[in-house]
């Protein structure tokens, strides 16, 4: 779909379906090429007029035609890239804002230009990087004006609420709009009268009218000093002094006095005055850095109260507040350097500050500044002990994070799209976090975490080096491999199972792997997450300003070792670990053994999902059904009506015979696995083998028919239980009897086909879902921890499709300290929420009180929703903070208090009772109850003695007081 703003301005924003294009390789050389072209992106100038016509470049071309502007025209690239969707080149001054603002893929489309315009300040133009020397392409004065128009546009807009203030104000802060005031007119002026007498200083003229920076005044004077004439000397310095005061260090007094006596809002006028003494340069940085927090905190807040009624006015106090930024920064910056003499009281006002200052730069949300409020006033509690004091920095340390995937969930998607044109469109929140509050922040916090493993004992360190802050673990374990570095535009790349691997996430696809380290957790309930905790597989987040040390270990044998109190040593792969691992007996792994004498393969009828119990599981079919069907009689209301396909029917399918003259699917898999387990010296051609046995095997399930008689009999069995064809959709579930088992959980390994509507398309997800097991990546996960390999059954559950308006996952255990009493939640928004990584809404629940401690808040884009037709689709997410309500939160702490009693049957390999790990969803406020299974963490890792020797310090150290008004030992200088 394409949309005119005006003359040329033609935009194809089209996310699924873009325009043939040619490969990413090719893209990014004609990106190169316009940055070394002398007219960049554009063919030539033109004048672009009212009446749509487009005019050579003479003198007053659009005089009769209604007006217009004179530019440069894209270059039939340029056209090509922003038919396929790459919103680059953009004119400013060929936007029309009140066009713009209607298009309902404005958001998107914003997000592009303001990346672009990080693009042109952190690449020396990118790809106007010559053309700002081209005369006429772009004209500085009319980008201003366009861009000062399409921000007043925006801010009168009704909708920007908290979810999309981030973006208005990263709007404003990359926009060019006059926020130097009349400082940007005097440059300009001064520009434009030295180049009509001085000829040569024409380029330096076009560059700081079409992009001026901080640099222009030392440019300036450079010029004057090797090309300049001597009677002009005086008027380049005072160009080169009006570039230092638009970019220079500013009193903000008499700003911040003037915006007061406009204001309207009584409090914020008064706030404004109050704090404008504090602001001076005069006083001491923490005092300025707390009024310059207070009164970010204060303008995000009572903003939008101006808002409707001045636009003006509302763009001034943005711009205040980016003013108010940068006193942040620079007060910061100044308290670094004391940081050594001042108190544990001190750092933990100075964080305060930083947190109020981060909240008014749209970097968290009010929900999490809600939250650390309520951390630091368990900090300032009387008698305040160690494990309080180190437990609450720990959660102060997810406030990096949360910064990093609030940027995220408003830019993420862009900056990967523009990052197949320019891989520096990856760096967009690296920069921003960089330049903001956060760096004093986390400088702070790192300062303290410090101190508060010495405290209780803790010493997490990194390739022998004691790290103070930047890790924190989330499985424990012990592994050695080669250190290997998935980057982001290796999606899909196979990965070595001996590997350690550092990722930009942790993703729903992850095959086996050795240990973790992770630069995004998702979240902690994530099928992968509670796979990798189940098999003692260690995985650590680390901290952005720590990734170098490991990039440059890539390739080498490293050690991660995770304790189970979050105690981290990473280490190089020495022949001193031998005696270690072998002390581990890290031979002897998690063995997968399904009770086959309890098997039952001739029940070939199918089961209707309430008549199974969990006394089933194993039996006719997988946990998955048999666990559903006990929750069905316990909570009848709470659990969609399902159709079973039992373990008989696909062991049936087996008997049939590979191909003519073949043996049967059964025997040909006996003698496969015979084969591979005499080729143990051979690890190359035992892999080849595998995968091709894996591919022959998945075609030939895929393909098989049980015949006439079997798909009559699952017609009418459907039509009984769900209603007529095509009035309702099902998810197609595969449940082997090789899943929560004692000791293994196989979360997410086997396929789930979504809202499957029509009886054909049920069918052939019922043979994709049989097939599902025999995945390289399932058989990975799998077939090294089994025995008798052959003997894997698959069930399959028709369930009826819920098209909930929430769902996710509960582990009844606090997942981060063990905590007695808590939960742990994880939600998204739409269907299947939480289970394959996303950036889920996660909560620590007190189930006796109801206290609600936020872990992260979902920054999830998007969210899934059934479709009609069938299938699942993605649509963006609603303008609100928060996934779960109190009432939804209220059913869930019910459900956790009755599940011991009304579901007992939860054990761990040793029979004791297990915590639950239930799936859930909303509907209207109702509860959907979609599995249940026990969570197991690995028994070998929680008992090691090595890793419980990490933390040996922590019960002797872990008691007493802590005295805030003490300077940190080893902290003085």
């Amino acid at each position: 779909m394409a949309y005119f703003l005006t003359g040329i301005l033609m935009i194809a924003f089209v996310a699924s379906a873009q325009a043939s294009l040619p490969d990413s390789g090719t893209l990014r050389n004609w990106i190169q090429e316009m940055k070394q072209s002398p007219r960049g992106p554009f063919k030539q100038i033109r004048w672009f007029c009212a009446d749509g016509t487009v005019q050579p470049p003479q003198p007053y071309a659009c005089r009769e035609r209604g007006g217009g502007n004179q530019h440069g025209e894209w270059n039939d690239r340029i056209k090509l890239l922003r038919a396929g969707g790459y919103y680059i080149a953009n004119v400013l001054a060929a936007l029309k804002p009140e066009d713009f603002l209607r298009l309902p893929e404005k958001d998107e489309l914003l997000k592009q230009i303001l990346l672009e315009q990080f693009l042109i300040a952190a690449d020396d133009g990118w790809i106007f990087r010559r053309a700002y020397y081209y005369p006429g392409a772009l004209q500085a004065e009319e980008e201003i004006e366009s861009g000062f128009r399409l921000l007043l546009g925006l801010l009168k807009e009704p909708d920007w609420g908290n979810m999309r203030f981030t973006l208005l104000r990263e709007a404003v802060r990359l926009l060019p709009h006059e926020r130097g005031g009349a400082f940007v007119t005097r440059m300009r002026q001064l520009t434009r009268a030295i180049s009509e007498k001085d000829k040569g200083f024409e380029k330096l003229r076009i560059k700081i009218h079409v992009k001026p920076d901080a640099r222009d005044g030392e440019r300036v004077r450079s010029y004057a000093a090797q090309h300049g004439l001597p009677e002009l000397s005086a008027d380049y310095e005072a160009l080169a002094q009006a570039i230092d005061q638009v970019f220079g260090k500013r009193n903000l007094g008499p700003e911040l006095s003037s915006l007061a006596r406009r204001l309207k809002d009584p409090a914020l006028a008064q706030n404004l005055r109050k704090q404008t003494a504090r602001l001076s340069a005069e006083r001491p940085p923490a005092m300025r850095l707390a009024a310059a927090g207070e009164l970010l905190a204060l303008l995000r807040e009572r903003i939008f109260r101006v808002r409707n009624g001045d636009a003006r006015l509302t763009l001034a106090l943005v711009d205040a507040s980016l003013e108010l930024e940068q006193e942040v920064f620079r007060a910061g910056s100044e308290l670094t350097g004391q940081l050594d003499g001042a108190t544990r009281l001190q750092r933990i006002s100075w964080l305060e500050s930083g947190v109020e200052a981060l909240y008014g730069a749209g970097l968290i949300s009010p929900w999490q500044r809600q939250a650390l409020e309520m951390s630091f006033r368990r900090l300032w509690g009387s008698a305040l002990q160690k494990e309080t004091y180190k437990g609450e920095l720990d959660y102060l340390s997810r406030v990096p994070e949360w910064a990093d995937r609030w940027l995220r969930f408003h830019f993420s998607r862009n900056m990967e799209h523009l990052a197949l044109l320019e891989p520096l469109a990856r760096n967009f929140i690296q920069d921003r976090l960089r330049g903001s509050p956060l760096l004093f922040y986390a400088a702070v916090l790192d300062s303290l975490a410090g101190d508060a493993d010495r405290l209780v004992g803790i010493r997490h360190e990194l390739f022998g080096e004691t790290v103070a802050g930047g890790l924190r673990g989330l499985n424990p374990g012990l592994a050695r491999g080669t250190l290997r570095i998935l980057r982001p535009d290796e999606k899909g790349k196979k990965m070595d199972p001996a590997g350690i691997y550092v990722l930009p996430a942790t993703t729903a696809e992850l095959p086996p792997v050795a240990g973790i380290v992770t630069a995004g957790e998702g979240n902690s309930l994530s099928h992968v997450q509670l796979l990798a905790r189940n098999l003692g597989i260690p995985n650590v987040v680390v901290a952005e300003r720590l990734l170098p040390r490991l990039v440059a270990r890539e390739g080498r044998r490293v050690i991660l070792a995770v304790s189970p109190q979050g105690t981290i040593k990473v280490d190089e792969g020495s022949a001193g670990w031998d005696q270690v691992f072998g002390r581990e007996e890290t031979s002897r792994k998690i063995l997968i053994r399904p009770d086959l004498a309890k098997l039952d393969l001739q029940r070939r009828a199918f089961i209707p999902l309430q008549q199974l119990k969990a006394k089933d599981s194993g039996r006719l079919a997988g946990p998955k059904a048999a666990n559903l069907g006990e929750l069905k009689s316990l909570f009848p209301d709470a659990v969609a009506d399902g159709l079973v396909i039992p373990f008989g029917v696909f062991r049936g399918l087996l008997d049939k015979p590979m191909g003519p003259g073949e043996p049967s699917a059964f025997r040909w898999m006996e003698n496969q696995y015979a084969q591979l387990r005499g080729m143990k010296n051979d690890a190359a051609k035992r892999d080849q083998m595998t995968r091709l046995f894996l591919k022959r095997l998945r075609a030939w399930i895929t393909n098989a028919d049980p015949g006439d008689e079997f798909r009559e009999r699952l017609r009418s069995s459907m039509a009984a239980m769900f209603g007529p064809d095509g009035s309702y959709g099902v998810f197609v579930r595969s449940d082997t009897n090789v899943e929560d088992l004692p000791g293994f959980t196989g979360a997410g390994l086997n396929l789930t086909v979504p809202h499957v509507v029509g009886f054909e398309k049920v069918w052939d997800a019922i043979r994709r879902v049989w097939a599902s097991p025999f995945t390289e990546r399932a058989y990975a996960w799998r077939q090294s921890h089994m025995a008798n390999p052959e003997h894997v059954y698959v069930s399959v559950l028709l369930m009826k499709s819920v098209p909930a308006e929430k769902s996710g996952v509960m582990v009844t255990t606090d997942l981060e300290r063990g905590r007695p009493g808590w939960i742990t939640v994880a939600a998204n928004e739409g269907v299947g929420g939480a289970v394959n990584g996303q950036e889920a809404e996660e909560l620590r629940i007190h189930v006796p009180s109801g206290e609600i401690r936020l872990i992260a808040q979902a920054t999830e884009p998007l969210k899934r929703v059934l479709l009609p037709e069938g299938g699942v689709g993605k649509i963006a997410v609603k303008d609100t903070e928060t996934i779960l309500g109190g009432a939804e939160i209220r059913r869930l702490i019910e459900l956790a208090r009755t599940l011991p009693s009304r579901y007992p049957m939860l054990r761990d390999k040793e029979g004791r009772t297990a915590p639950a790990d239930v799936e859930f969803g909303f509907l209207g406020g109702r509860l959907f109850l979609f599995q249940i299974r026990p969570f197991l963490e690995s028994v070998r890792a929680r008992r090691s003695r090595f890793l419980n020797s990490l933390d040996g310090e922590l019960e002797r150290k872990g008691v007493g007081i802590v005295d805030l008004d003490q300077i940190p030992p080893g902290e003085r200088k």
